[in-house]
């Protein structure tokens, strides 16, 4: 048996609901929050990457006798993360710094190396390397700061 509902409703036609006017101020405000949810996400990434980068170059240094087996890695690591450092310091206009990270990303360089991880005093050589990174830890709140 088949029964035959009818919607109670008017039969008129869906209009949507009338648009407010932008509110540049709210407008301005939600952009602005916007660019600084931004630039503390980006800070937050390249400080990890510099953090991964201090933890690659001290653990290559104290684990030397089983690094021949990751030198590429390790290489791989070290040369990405002096890159990300230097693309953030030519962007801050710290152009020494980004000379520096430029010569560890071509001291590092995976695909033409110009050194082996094998002697003694490339050890220190490796753990020295770690030096930029931690001295590019504090700048990164100032360029923040700068650009706000």
């Amino acid at each position: 048996m088949s029964t035959f509902v009818a919607s109670l409703e008017s039969q008129s036609a869906w209009a949507p609901p009338a648009a407010t006017p932008l509110d540049e101020a709210a407008w301005q405000t939600w952009a602005a929050r916007g660019r600084a949810h931004d630039r503390r996400s980006s800070a937050a990434r390249i400080l990890a990457v510099k953090w991964a980068s201090i933890a690659v170059l001290l653990g290559a240094a104290v684990l030397w006798s089983h690094l021949a087996s990751f030198e590429v890695a390790v290489r791989f690591l070290v040369t990405a993360g002096s890159m990300v450092v230097l693309f953030q310091a030519l962007q801050a206009r710290y152009y020494a710094v980004a000379a520096a990270f430029g010569a560890l990303a071509v001291f590092y360089n995976p695909v033409a190396p110009l050194f082996s991880f094998s002697n003694d005093w490339q050890r220190a050589a490796v753990a020295i390397s770690a030096v930029p990174f931690v001295l590019s830890l504090p700048w990164r709140d100032k360029r923040i700061n700068n650009n706000d």
